[in-house]
Formats: C-alpha cells, sequence, structure tokens
C-alpha cells in the first residue's frame, strides 16, 4: 500500500512540476487555484459519505445488505460529482472578482469542471475499496488516477501552447479517464452496484457522514485554504511559487498518510492506544527522514528547474517541511477516530481546524505575505495534531474501560490464536 501511495504522490509531484515549468508562476497560479477548488469541492460534496462506508461495510454479513448499502453508496456518488463539478465552478467564478479575471472564462470553468470529476474519483473511489478491506487495490487505482492526470497534462503540452485551462483540462479528463476504468473494475469487484438505492441506508449514510463533515472540511481548509487567501493578497503569481513549495513539501504525507489508513481498520477491530502511539512515532519517523531529503534536493533544485521567478520557494519550502513534521501525528490519529466510529468527535476536531485556518492564514498572510501563510500552516498543524491526539486517546481509554472482562484485546486473542 506504501509503495501505490508513493506511486500517487510521485505522480501529482510530477504533474506539479511539469505545470510549473510550462506556466511561469501567474498561470501554474491560476491552475492551483482551480485545482483547489475541485478538491474542496469534491471533499465538501462527498459529505463524509465515504467514512461512512468504511465504518458500516465491514459490519454487515448478509449479501442483500451488502447489495443495498453499495448501491446507495454508488448513486450518492453519482450525485456527489454533480454537485462538485457545480461547486468548484461557483467557487472560480466567485473568487475570479478578488484574484484574477481568468478563473472565471468559458474555457477556465469547463476545465474545473472536468477537473472536479477526477477529485471526486479520488475521493469516493479508494474508500469503497478500503471499505471491503483491499488496500492495495484501492491505493493502487488512486496512483492510477494521479497518473492518468500527469499523462493528461503532459499530452496537450506536446502539441498546443501551454495555458493554465488546457493544462487543468487535460490533467482532469486524463484523472476522470482513469476513474471511468476503476469504475468497471469496481463493478466487476461488485462494489459498484447500479441497484435502487435504499432510503434508509442513504439517510444513515449522510447522517452519519456529516457528523465527520467537520473533520472534512477542516482539514480541506487546513490544507488548501492558504492558497485562496494569499490569493487574494497577493496575487495569483505568488500563488504558483506558494504552491510549487507546498507540493514538494508534501512528499513526506504519504508515508504517515499509508500508516493512518492501516490504523484506520486496526481501531475498527478493537487494537488499542498502544498500537496507535506506535503508528505516531513510525509516522513521525518517515515524515523526518523524507523532510529531510526533500530539503536537500529542493533547495538545490527548484531555482535551476523552474527557473529564478520560483526562487522564493526555496525558504518557503523549509518552513512548510516543518508543518508537515507536526502534521504526521494527525495523519493517524484523524483516521483512527473514524475508525472507531467517532464521527462526532471527529467532525468537532476538524470544526475547530476550519475556524484556526481561516483565522490563522487570514491573519498571517495579509500581514506578511506568504510566509505569513507558511508559518501560519506551521502553527495549525501542530494544533491539529495536538487536538486529535487528545480527543483519540480519551476515546480509547473509554472503549477499553468499558470492555466486558475477560473480553480479550485484539493482540491478546493473536496471541492465542497463534498458540
Amino acid at each position: 500500500m506504501t509503495g501505490a501511495s508513493l506511486a500517487q504522490a510521485g505522480n501529482l509531484a510530477l504533474a506539479a512540476v511539469v505545470a510549473s515549468r510550462l506556466l511561469g508562476p501567474h498561470d501554474r497560479g491560476l491552475m492551483v487555484l482551480g485545482a483547489t477548488s475541485g478538491s474542496i469541492a469534491a471533499l465538501v460534496a462527498g459529505l463524509g459519505t465515504s467514512h461512512a462506508l468504511r465504518a458500516r461495510l465491514p459490519a454487515l454479513d448478509d449479501e442483500s445488505g451488502r447489495t443495498r448499502l453499495l448501491a446507495t453508496y454508488t448513486w450518492v456518488s453519482a450525485l456527489a460529482a454533480g454537485l462538485a463539478s457545480a461547486l468548484a465552478m461557483l467557487a472560480c467564478w466567485v473568487c475570479a472578482s478578488t484574484i484574477d479575471r481568468g478563473l472565471a472564462t468559458p474555457r477556465f470553468l469547463l476545465a474545473a469542471l472536468v477537473a472536479t470529476l477526477g477529485q471526486t474519483a479520488l475521493v469516493q473511489f479508494p474508500d469503497t475499496w478500503y471499505a471491503a478491506g483491499r488496500f492495495t487495490a484501492g491505493s493502487s487505482w488512486a496512483a492510477a488516477v494521479a497518473a492518468g492526470g500527469t499523462v493528461g497534462l503532459v499530452l496537450p503540452a506536446l502539441v498546443l501552447t501551454p495555458t493554465a485551462w488546457g493544462l487543468l483540462l487535460g490533467q482532469g479528463a486524463g484523472m476522470t479517464a482513469v476513474a471511468v476504468a476503476q469504475a468497471f473494475h469496481l463493478r466487476a469487484a461488485r462494489l459498484l452496484l447500479l441497484g435502487v438505492p435504499d432510503r434508509r441506508e442513504a439517510a444513515w449514510l449522510l447522517r452519519s457522514g456529516i457528523q465527520s463533515l467537520g473533520l472534512t472540511m477542516g482539514l480541506a481548509l487546513a490544507l488548501r485554504a492558504d492558497r485562496f487567501i494569499l490569493g487574494g493578497v497577493a496575487g495569483a503569481a505568488m500563488v504558483g511559487v506558494y504552491s510549487t513549495a507546498a507540493t514538494l513539501s508534501e512528499a513526506p504525507r504519504v508515508i504517515p498518510a499509508a500508516i493512518g489508513q492501516t490504523t484506520y481498520r486496526k481501531v475498527t477491530l478493537g487494537f488499542g492506544a498502544a498500537e496507535v502511539e506506535r503508528a505516531q512515532r513510525y509516522a513521525v519517523l518517515a515524515s523526518a527522514g523524507t523532510g529531510l531529503a526533500v530539503a536537500v534536493t529542493g533547495w538545490l533544485l527548484i531555482t535551476p528547474v523552474f527557473g529564478a521567478s520560483f526562487a522564493e520557494a526555496r525558504p518557503l519550502l523549509l518552513v512548510l517541511l516543518l508543518a508537515e513534521l507536526l502534521f504526521a501525528p494527525f495523519a493517524v490519529a484523524s483516521r483512527a477516530l473514524l475508525g472507531g466510529g467517532w464521527m462526532g468527535s471527529a467532525g468537532l476536531v476538524g470544526a475547530a481546524g476550519a475556524v484556526a485556518a481561516l483565522l490563522l492564514f487570514g491573519s498571517a498572510a495579509w500581514q506578511w505575505g506568504a510566509y505569513g501563510a507558511a508559518w501560519a500552516s506551521v502553527l495549525l498543524y501542530g494544533g491539529l495534531s495536538t487536538a486529535s491526539t487528545i480527543v483519540l486517546r480519551r476515546r480509547l481509554r473509554s472503549r477499553a474501560a468499558a470492555r466486558p472482562a475477560g473480553v480479550p484485546r485484539p493482540q491478546q486473542g493473536l496471541e492465542r490464536a497463534r498458540t
């Protein structure tokens, strides 16, 4: 699973490198804002239903119940794709008045629509595989969708003059094409069903998913709001420079995210605080090791590869890598909260993070521009990790205390099975 996650991150980073090289800071900034609109809209439109599916599907033993749930989730995901596309285009149109008029051109809005379809597939489809316990398939297809986006971005640039809308459209088309192929494989695995949706299952998915929407929104704003706020303060060109540093700094997030996915399932199965703490330690170590390599490589290569106009991305990269190191415990703790079924707690942490993100990015970017946004990320990510870890530990202690006497912990059960 980690290898596929690395491949996904590598493809996304490669796409960012190619786009930055071809477009320059201003047009790269426009492309980033369009893609960011799509990624946030996809998270919002899904209403947390992918998390709800992962919590419910493993508990269903009867085939009829699984069929009803999966058919309902299929139609919910289809509606989410349409809603996300509309939200992304609306966000671009609204931001055009404060950031850049190029965001509201018909061609750019079309590109944002197509890119959002691919982003929605990245949100809804992998969790379908994960809910069935097929982690390798889910992460592999997520990597394939990212690779399709990279290919779709590069091919138009070979024959046409690179533009922000053209590269965004190509990337979105490539992602969507691979997502369609993934849909056929999901259907063959009987995980994407086109039966009649069940009202009760739909109500449960939405009710449960909305509880985790605070986490989804908080994460979206924590990871992406800085681009929009910085765009309003400093313009699209600075967003292009900042996003180059931000994209490279996200490389250390890959292994902690993969560890978080496996911890999700372990907590669902009843593993406790010791397992989570071990996972968080591994996540921090992995982030530190990867971050050091990225820092050295980025400092040496950013200016030669992207040009002098991107030189300011080098010091920004170092600050954002520090933020990523502080983010690693949250990547595990947030998933563990969802795995334990504590959607409300996860939502409260995320909602608090969303408010903090708006306050920190809004004030820091206004005062100190890109450097303010970068240091705000350090404070925000550290706060998210601290809050999510505290809440998770309390939940795990409460669950352990409520376990009936004589019932073995999962680790004990495994040891007995071996003997």
